[in-house]
């Protein structure tokens, strides 16, 4: 009966495990300074997304400006384009010796490269802001890892899921927790499918990446959960109380401040 009691982990030990290294692969290679010491837990408000739009292209870089921020990337030659005039170019490589973000200044120096990285969107998407950061900030982070040349975790088979890891290690696992699964309901009239984003990482395996990303940051579990969806804040406390019990993991992570 006392068994019964007993919290269950959200994540089974082996997908606990695998976030876990990803966060020390992430630390190692993609800035732990800018981690631990600029970057911010982003929050879908007026607040983070501020600014005045007149057409759905206006809204959409925006939007896309706002995430390139927060995100520590504004030095890149990161350009977005329209879906009409997109250009799917492969990305040209900068040369990078160390990989800096910075998501508070523009103190870093201008990146240069004779085609810029291109990023586009989904029209539709504008209509869930939410949505649509968390995929600029998903392509943002492919971006990063194609440039580093540093595999995660798991090799290129896993690169889709481990660039959805790095998205919430640059702070962004609160919309992405809130976008990773859309309940259709009972009207179909109302839903649009176009605008959702499509999600890798499964809702528990996002909340315990947002979990793990605010307990390193010190972040109280009431601002993390401030704007997440109802539903997911218990999730949120139960993947508080798997990673206390893995506190050797915690510890290493700890160990990059």
């Amino acid at each position: 009966m006392f068994g019964l009691l007993k919290t269950q982990p959200l994540l089974a030990e082996q997908s606990a495990e695998w976030i876990f290294s990803t966060f020390d692969w992430a630390l190692k290679n993609f800035d732990s300074r800018e981690f631990f010491t600029r970057s911010r837990l982003v929050q879908p408000t007026n607040e983070f997304f501020a600014g005045r739009v007149s057409s759905v292209h206006e809204k959409a870089e925006n939007i896309f400006q706002h995430t390139l921020r927060y995100s520590g990337l504004q030095h890149w030659p990161v350009q977005l384009q329209a879906p009409e005039l997109f250009q799917n170019t492969p990305a040209q490589s900068l040369n990078l010796l160390q990989v800096q973000r910075d998501s508070v200044s523009a103190a870093l120096p201008a990146l240069h490269s004779d085609i810029p990285l291109y990023v586009s969107y989904n029209p539709q998407q504008t209509l869930k802001a939410e949505d649509m950061s968390s995929n600029y900030a998903h392509l943002l982070a492919q971006h990063l890892v194609a440039q580093s040349g540093q595999l995660p975790p798991g090799g290129k088979d896993y690169f889709l899921e481990a660039t959805e890891v790095l998205a919430v290690f640059m702070g962004f696992g609160v919309m992405f927790a809130n976008s990773a699964y859309t309940f259709r309901g009972g009207c179909g009239s109302c839903y649009n499918a176009a605008a959702n984003r499509q999600a890798t990482l499964s809702e528990n395996e996002v909340v315990f990446s947002l979990a793990l990303y605010c307990q390193l940051k010190e972040i109280p579990a009431s601002e993390a959960t401030r704007h997440l969806k109802k539903h997911l804040r218990r999730s949120y406390k139960q993947a508080l109380k798997q990673i206390a019990g893995l506190d050797e993991r915690f510890a290493a992570l700890c160990s990059y401040r």
